[in-house]
């Protein structure tokens, strides 16, 4: 399920790339602008993309398994998020010359710069998830 949101209010139904895009639970939002200090309506709102002619049916499995996605993607993050704490913990209490010091002498070779980069991108991108971006 994506959640999306737009500066006009969604139609419900529409097509898009031959599929049709489902949308629902659409909530308007008064928003500031930054630069213009102008106040906007913005509209966010979930949505799937459901193949071929829509059916009642077709529409409620969409959102069935767009809900379940969200709940594993929520739970998956929480996952990641420790395991990736766990990562990170061995160097948050170091300064930015010890962080230096301990890729220099533990990054020697390929094979210790992919464990590194992978461990670094698993953190990264549990603190994406975590932070929803």
């Amino acid at each position: 399920m994506a959640t999306s949101e737009s500066g006009t209010r969604p139609e419900t139904l529409a097509k898009s790339r031959g599929k049709t895009l489902f949308r629902w639970n659409i909530q308007e939002e008064q928003v500031t602008d930054p630069m213009t200090g102008e106040e906007t309506t913005k509209y966010v709102y979930s949505e799937v993309a459901i193949d071929g002619p829509v059916t009642k049916g077709k529409v409620l499995e969409a959102m069935r398994l767009a809900e379940l996605e969200q709940d594993s993607d929520a739970t998956d993050a929480e996952v990641e998020y420790s395991a990736a704490g766990d990562k990170l913990a061995q160097i948050a209490g170091m300064t930015y010359a010890e962080l230096d010091d301990y890729i220099n002498g533990n990054v020697v070779d390929l094979a210790s710069a992919k464990a590194f980069l992978q461990k670094l991108g698993e953190v990264v991108l549990a603190l994406l998830k975590r932070l929803s971006l």
